[in-house]
């Protein structure tokens, strides 16, 4: 289930992940910040937060969604990103994702940049790309896993990863 909780504009970066992390004792977690709010997907209820029904599919729907994720490859154990212009490798990238999950993409728009993480005064660099577009559900278990686990397995602490529908 999916809740949605205001935030204040100056909560950024690395205070989000420890006021999520807060909120959901410390379990495994999935968020996305949003702006004005965070919308954090956990299996048990959160206090004070608006809980979001979860949006019904089967296979062969057609739906409409939004992923932040930091896209990429890992080489000798070391992440390496793309340059933030090549959306073809960040395309490729979800289409391989997309065969892992259970989903087809159909149509797909994605801007990406360079996100500072400052983590206690150690600032670093991860890949941030937005994705929006329209995806077909192909297998309705490896989707509904991708939905609790996320998607790619860089930056989640983050808020990357939670494939919104």
């Amino acid at each position: 289930m999916d809740h949605i909780i205001s935030k204040p504009s100056g909560l950024v970066g690395y205070a989000v992940h420890r006021a999520v992390a807060g909120l959901v004792d410390g379990r495994p977690t999935q968020y996305v910040d949003q702006g004005d709010h965070l919308r954090i997907r956990s299996e048990a209820p959160l206090t004070g937060a608006t809980p979001v029904p979860a949006r019904t599919f089967q296979a062969g729907s057609i739906l409409g969604f939004t992923l932040r994720a930091s896209t990429g490859a890992k080489v000798k154990g070391r992440h390496r990103y793309w340059p933030t212009q090549d959306w073809r490798s960040r395309h490729a990238w979800l289409d391989r994702q997309g065969l892992r999950h259970g989903f087809e993409v159909i149509s797909v728009h994605c801007t990406a940049r360079m996100a500072v993480i400052d983590k206690s005064g150690r600032a670093f660099s991860i890949d941030q790309t937005d994705f929006t577009g329209v995806l077909k559900v192909l297998d309705v278990d490896l989707f509904a896993a991708a939905l609790r686990t996320g998607v790619g397995s860089t930056g989640k602490a983050f808020g990357m990863g939670m494939l919104c529908l």
